[in-house]
């Protein structure tokens, strides 16, 4: 027989353990609870992430972000979400995405308290990532083969380097402007022991050692490297004579550090080392054609660059890079076919004197959108400004200061009239040249090249050969018996020269165009050559 007590003492026993099994139910279910909110709030901010990298690879598609959305619909985000895709420019909203680097992203969701008598909450996350879109490119004249002259033009300009003499035909040029192997310049300043790009900026090295380095480093199959390897070793003796600074040949406008790919193309970061490395460099280059005789000289003021650049809000331009800076001072000779009666013409010997000033290529606009094929790119490029002198020399031809100084009048013939009276023809002409810039918009996925006309719609042939002559003649005193006859003859000759001065000019115009073209200067069309467009290098900010 139980006893009353003890039956109490049991029901006692049982209401305490009672109290404790709830009391630990109730303290499992609160942490069930808990953790069920913690782990949504996990799971939702990968979502969250995810949304806002995608968002951030195509900034241009705001503010409504299809694709993001799309994405956030995939991975769970239902209509019971707020979901707010913002483009964020000094860390507040805006809607002028496409001057924006930086996509925000907020999730806010309902969570059911699991009990009744558990409120419900609401979970909160945020996501920031930020776009480094970056672009690698250059402007040249977009030459891949070279005329008798422009090869023999090159071929001084290396030769005057010193290592021996240089004879690059034809083919080999080609095959190493036209290149398609690339070069990370990440992985360049790493081959070359720079700890950064800014480094490998400062970094001086010889012409050749760069070269062999970008070669050694590029994407190319080890076959598909050996014919450049071999024009290369063609160059070894100038390029090697010679240091050049990797600040001058890459103009890097980029902000902070960097792990973007900078992809360029082997072909133009040759062209531009090569003209970089003869920059000042002096060749005066013989050129005939029928009775014509040139004598070209040559001297590279500045070498064209290769420009990289990254985007920024509202920074314009986001790359600028410069064409090549060219002096030319050109003797010309050649018999005139003129037969005037009582007339005897020396030979034309006349100086002529050209600046084609650098012009510059500035990236203003990098618009990442998806799919890639809908990128875009807007170019302004300031063409070159011509400047032409016909005079007897341009005091400030070889310098990049001021505008082109003309001199006196060339003398360009001696004269003789009547058998008795010697006398100088005199020439004198001056004409400057610039065209209004012109701007470009690409679209599409790089590498690409584009060639844009210029406004100027002019060439040096045209311009020469419609230039305004002024021909004068300097006669000695004459006495008063034969002044009217030698005015008559003077009248003459300065009638046959006009014609006939206009057309010997077009043509040395002509062999100067050629000329200018291998140097990356054209007078009516730039080719822009864009290695890489980078849109993929987003990172999480927050």
């Amino acid at each position: 027989m139980v006893k009353p007590n003890s039956l109490q003492s049991q029901r006692g026993a049982y209401s305490i353990l009672t109290v404790f099994v709830l009391i630990m139910s109730l303290g499992a279910l609160g942490v069930l609870a808990v953790g069920h909110v913690a782990w949504e709030k996990t799971r939702l901010q990968g979502v969250a992430d995810l949304v806002a990298l995608t968002a951030a690879r195509q900034l241009s598609n705001g503010p409504e972000f299809a694709e993001a959305q799309a994405i956030a619909l995939a991975n769970g985000v239902s209509e019971d979400d707020d979901l707010t895709i913002e483009c964020i420019i000094d860390d507040a909203p805006t809607n002028d995405c496409d001057n924006s680097i930086t996509s925000r992203v907020t999730i806010v969701r309902p969570v059911n308290g699991l009990l009744v008598f558990l409120p419900n909450r609401e979970v909160t996350v945020l996501a920031e990532a930020t776009v480094a879109p970056t672009v690698v490119g250059s402007v040249s004249s977009g030459l891949l083969s070279l005329d008798t002259n422009q090869s023999a033009l090159l071929n001084g300009l290396l030769t005057a380097l010193g290592g021996g003499a240089i004879n690059l035909n034809v083919a080999q040029w080609g095959s190493l402007l036209g290149s398609d192997i690339r070069v990370d310049l990440l992985d360049l300043a790493i081959g070359l022991d720079a700890l950064s790009v800014n480094e490998l900026l400062s970094l001086e090295i010889s012409a050749l050692g760069l070269l062999q380095e970008a070669l050694l480093l590029g994407n190319a199959e080890e076959a598909d490297k050996m014919e450049v390897r071999g024009v290369l070793s063609a160059l070894s003796g100038p390029l090697n004579n010679v240091n050049v600074s990797v600040g001058d040949i890459l103009a890097l406008d980029l902000s902070g550090r960097t792990n973007t790919t900078l992809d360029v193309n082997l072909g133009q970061l040759a062209q531009v080392t090569l003209l970089n490395a003869v920059e000042g460099v002096g060749y005066v280059l013989p050129i005939s054609s029928g009775l014509l005789n040139l004598d070209v000289g040559v001297n590279i003021l500045e070498a064209p660059q290769i420009f990289v650049g990254r985007k920024m809000p509202y920074k314009d331009p986001i790359a600028t890079g410069r064409t090549a800076q060219v002096a030319l001072d050109v003797r010309v000779r050649q018999l005139l076919n003129l037969n005037l009666p009582l007339i005897n013409l020396s030979a034309l010997d006349l100086g002529l004197q050209l600046r084609v000033a650098g012009g510059l290529a500035e990236v203003n606009e990098l618009t990442c959108r998806y799919p890639r094929s809908t990128n875009n790119m807007v170019m302004t490029v300031v063409p070159a400004l011509t400047e032409v002198c016909i005079s007897d020399s341009a005091s400030n031809l070889n310098t990049t200061v001021g505008s082109l100084e003309c001199g006196a009048p060339a003398n360009i013939l001696n004269v003789n009239l009547l058998g008795l009276v010697n006398a100088g023809v005199t020439l004198a002409a001056e004409i400057s040249l610039r065209s209004d810039p012109v701007q470009y918009s690409f679209d599409g996925v790089a590498p690409f090249s584009e060639i844009i006309d210029l406004s100027v719609g002019e060439t040096l042939s045209n311009l020469l050969q419609n230039i305004e002559l002024n021909v004068g003649i300097d006669l000695p005193l004459l006495g008063p018996l034969i002044t009217g006859t030698v005015n008559g003859l003077v009248d003459v000759l300065l009638k046959a020269l006009d014609p006939v001065l206009s057309p010997i000019l077009g043509l040395v115009g002509n062999i100067l165009d050629g000329l200018l073209q291998v140097l990356g200067v054209d007078l009516n069309t730039v080719t822009v050559n864009v290695d890489s467009m980078d849109c993929q290098s987003v990172v999480l900010t927050r």
